[in-house]
């Protein structure tokens, strides 16, 4: 990456807080875009202990910096600071977005778009779809927003534990008027039928690299599946995206929902919206990075 030699007062100031930032992707990301569109302004991480996110937001407003991704743990944290948040955020309880306006900082969470995106890519939309999500922790209520707001015919949550799957089953119709169904990760071939599957645990990442929720490969075929997203993407093919591939199945690993997601919180600074070939050219440069 080239540095920004050009800084000056006009500049204006993006960035990111967490506890640790050090190694966030999101720098890469938006200084590329700024490159891209010969725009004046900057991507820069901040380091935000716990205990210090309110002080820190308020902060960030009197500096005039113009907009901020949220990254963990501080995304729900950060909800009080802000003047308010959008209807999707508020349902799934955390916010990774933040907009300047003349109120303070407005709240949106884009990881449910970076999934979005990263379906209607390959021609995968969700409306009245069978769906079944894998997990039930941050980006499992993210990926159940979705699909509850996309419009999805039915809905299954399969978790270890049933308690989790039952709490987020919960939470989401309060919000939304859709038909959920809870079960264990055992009793998903159970399932008549599900389109897609949205897997969200760490099972095939770190040291568990090689395994599956899903034991058995026959049940892509066994229950019609057409496309499955994992929001791994270190390593790019985790085993879950193996098996589906290898039975034709349309496989997105989660590199798409980090490049796709950073789009959309530009998309909400910028105020505009990009075609789906800036997206690809973006996505292109950044997989060489």
């Amino acid at each position: 990456m080239e540095v920004n030699t050009k800084v000056s007062g006009k500049t204006n100031v993006y960035g990111i807080i967490g506890d640790p930032v050090e190694h966030s992707f999101s720098p890469v990301i938006h200084n590329t875009i700024a490159k891209v569109l010969e725009m004046d302004f900057v991507y820069v991480p901040f380091h935000v202990n716990d205990g210090d996110v309110y002080e820190a937001v308020k902060g960030a407003y009197s500096l005039n910096i113009r907009g901020m991704n949220v990254t963990v743990p501080h995304k729900e944290a950060v909800i009080p600071a802000l003047c308010g948040i959008d209807k999707r955020a508020e349902a799934i309880g955390a916010v990774n977005t933040l907009k300047y306006t003349e109120n303070g900082y407005f709240g949106y969470n884009t990881d449910i778009i970076g999934i979005l995106y990263s379906l209607n890519s390959r021609g995968i939309y969700i409306k009245g779809k069978k769906v079944l999500i894998i997990g039930a922790g941050g980006s499992a209520r993210a990926a159940l927003v979705l699909a509850a707001s996309e419009g999805a015919d039915e809905i299954f949550i399969a978790n270890r534990t049933l308690l989790n799957a039952q709490k987020l089953k919960d939470n989401i119709l309060k919000h939304y008027n859709v038909n959920i169904k809870v079960c264990e990760i055992g009793d998903i071939y159970s399932i008549q039928k599900c389109d897609i599957v949205i897997q969200t645990t760490t099972l095939g990442f770190g040291d568990k690299v090689g395994i599956s929720p899903i034991s058995d490969k026959k049940f892509f075929e066994d229950k019609n599946v057409s496309a499955v997203f994992d929001t791994i993407y270190i390593p790019a093919k985790t085993k879950f995206l193996e098996d589906a591939e290898s039975l034709g199945i349309t496989a997105i690993n989660g590199f798409d929902m980090l490049i796709y997601q950073g789009v959309a919180a530009s998309e909400i600074w910028l105020e505009r919206k990009f075609d789906n070939q800036f997206k690809e050219n973006l996505k292109k440069t950044l997989s060489e990075v």
